[in-house]
């Protein structure tokens, strides 16, 4: 089966934003445990752009509850 190039596109922005999830989730390890409810939100999201902004937040967080109030204010 073929895919379209409307399908790799598709798959193609899938894995970057799997893997900067990811990279979310591993920074986000070295200030302490990610509560599954918020690795799960982190995972689920599809948006590049707003996994563009909190891989900037987790990188600079202190903690991963000043990160949960950054991204509910994004949010807001």
């Amino acid at each position: 089966m073929l895919l379209n190039e409307c399908d790799v596109k598709s798959y193609e922005r899938w894995i970057r934003a799997e893997s900067k999830a990811e990279d979310i989730i591993e920074l986000l390890e070295d200030v302490g445990e990610v509560p599954n409810a918020l690795r799960s939100q982190i995972m689920e999201q599809t948006d590049l752009v707003t996994l563009n902004r909190w891989l900037k937040l987790a990188a600079k967080t202190q903690s991963i509850e000043a990160f949960e109030r950054m991204v509910d204010l994004m949010n807001d």
